[in-house]
């Protein structure tokens, strides 16, 4: 896709879903995620745009080790232009797990107003929201790391019949926002709510200073494949974890 760096959207994924902490091991940064997650328990190259060769299988001994020692399970986040550290990890006997695509679109194409009283952005996020993303798996842990986020930084409130329905959240990192934790009742699915927020989320962006509008979406989440192709979002990257 013309005009859209996937090294710099990829590098927007911390900043937008933080950990609680991070440390630097080796060509490393390890991330202490405080239960938040694979994306925020996950080390990667401290260099994004780098592609891993000259790591040794020394250094991810260390990473594991770290990962341990702070009580997580030994994981890696590893970028589609990384395939030497790919092989590195899968011949220390890492698994490929959760392939997920970066999609992206410049925000103008995205972005639209919602109808009246349809969505809403709101920070902090209404009770009734954390309770649509409890029923959808996103308990207290990913709530505090959507409250870490140091950019700018909202939620998206979405009704149906002036009915709670729909949350998601959204966040800056410079010039590029990325959708996080976008979740619709089941009784309110398959009636345009999803796309109606997704655009609301891209208006709010754009009003932000947004140039780029981004989400991340595994390659098995059909429905939600869909949803963004239909939006004009492209795949400008991909990652996937290996984990021991």
């Amino acid at each position: 896709m013309t005009g859209i760096d996937p090294v710099r959207t990829a590098r927007a994924i911390a900043a937008t879903w933080p950990p609680e902490a991070v440390r630097d091991v080796g060509s490393f940064r390890v991330a202490l995620g405080g239960g938040g997650g694979n994306r925020v328990t996950a080390a990667q190259l401290i260099d994004t745009g780098g592609d891993g060769i000259g790591v040794t299988a020394a250094e991810v001994a260390a990473v594991a080790k770290a990962q341990r020692a702070a009580g997580q399970a030994a994981l890696f986040m590893v970028f589609g232009w990384q395939e030497p550290l790919a092989t590195l990890l899968a011949d220390a006997g890492y698994a490929p797990r959760d392939a997920t695509l970066i999609l992206a679109a410049g925000v103008a194409a995205v972005a639209e107003a919602p109808p009246p009283v349809s969505c809403f952005d709101i920070w902090p996020p209404l009770a009734v929201q954390e309770e649509i993303w409890a029923e959808g798996g996103i308990g207290p842990a990913r709530l505090a790391v959507m409250a870490r986020a140091e950019g700018p930084r909202t939620s998206i409130f979405g009704r149906i019949g002036d009915r709670p329905a729909g949350t998601a959240f959204v966040a800056l990192d410079g010039g590029v926002a990325m959708l996080h934790a976008l979740e619709v009742t089941p009784r309110a699915r398959r009636q345009g709510l999803a796309r109606t927020m997704v655009r609301a989320a891209a208006h709010w962006a754009a009003g932000q200073g947004a140039t780029t509008f981004s989400a991340l979406v595994t390659r098995n989440n059909a429905p939600a494949l869909g949803l963004y192709a239909s939006l004009g979002m492209e795949a400008v990257g991909q990652y996937h974890y290996r984990a021991q």
